[in-house]
Order: structure tokens, then C-alpha cells, then sequence
């Protein structure tokens, strides 16, 4: 790589790399309002609303994996068909740049906040099958006692 390449496709990733820091500190935001919303309040509209500000962060961070393709491209590095990026990329790109000192914790932060939203997005899954288990019990209840009141009316009962 030329110097001025390389210095260019550095400050590049490192861009790439803070801009998905931010984005997904602001993902795992929302799935802690998530859990509020599933755990604490039970507010289903809180909770569709989080999701769909949720998805807009999800959008934007595929846009950035478009960026990195092309950072890859223009730096020569090809990504297997199977996944976006190459097997130990952040290995692969401080190697290219032993010499920085910013790189290494900008790598690290971003693997601890992309283990962070793992798995509190885990527990917002696990918490949303336990309200839906829940939701469901209660209308199955529900059913059956109208069930139960339509048969009786059909029998001649009076429900007073």
C-alpha cells in the first residue's frame, strides 16, 4: 500500500469504526428500553415504537457495512462470500497498523459493545417470549370463558 493510501484508508476505518461505536452504543440504548418497556411498563406501544427506532439503527448500520466493503475494496482486501468481512479482521487491520495507538481501542470498544448488545439482545428476546407466553395464556382464558358463557346462553342460562 502507498503511504498516502494508507494513511487515507486509516483514517477511514477509524471513522467507520466510531461511527459504529456510536450507532450502537445508541442500539444498546434501545434495548434497554426494550427491557423497561417488556419487563417494567408492559407498554406494547412504547415497545413497537422502540422497535421501529430500532430498525431505523439497524438500516444505518448496514449502510456502514456497505462503507466497509468499499474501505476493503479500495484497500484490497476481499471478503468471502459467506460474510462481509474477512475471518480476524480487526487482527488483519492492526497489523497493517502496528504503529497506531488509537486503533487498538477502537477495535476493542467496538467488540465489547457488539458482545454487550448480543446479549442484552438475548434477554429482550427471552423477555418478549415470556410476555408473549404470558399474553397468550391470558387469551386463551379469555376464550375459553366466552366459550364457556356462549354455551351456557345456548342452554338457556341467564349470566345475571
Amino acid at each position: 500500500m502507498q503511504d498516502n493510501s494508507a494513511k487515507r484508508i486509516l483514517a477511514e476505518a477509524k471513522e467507520l469504526i466510531s461511527r459504529e461505536i456510536n450507532l450502537c452504543k445508541t442500539l444498546r440504548a434501545m434495548i434497554s428500553r426494550e427491557l423497561e418497556a417488556i419487563v417494567l411498563d408492559g407498554d406494547m406501544d412504547a415497545l413497537f415504537e422502540i422497535l421501529e427506532q430500532k430498525d431505523k439503527i439497524i438500516s444505518q448500520l448496514q449502510l456502514l457495512a456497505d462503507g466497509w466493503r468499499d474501505l476493503l475494496s479500495d484497500a484490497g482486501i476481499n471478503s468471502s462470500p459467506n460474510n462481509n468481512f474477512p475471518e480476524g479482521f480487526g487482527k488483519y487491520l492492526l497489523s497493517l497498523y502496528p504503529n497506531d495507538t488509537e486503533l487498538p481501542e477502537l477495535i476493542q470498544e467496538s467488540r465489547d459493545i457488539a458482545e454487550s448488545i448480543m446479549k442484552a439482545e438475548n434477554e429482550a428476546v427471552s423477555e418478549l417470549d415470556k410476555l408473549s407466553s404470558s399474553l397468550r395464556g391470558q387469551m386463551i382464558t379469555r376464550v375459553h370463558g366466552k366459550n364457556a358463557a356462549a354455551s351456557y346462553a345456548r342452554m338457556g342460562g341467564s349470566m345475571i
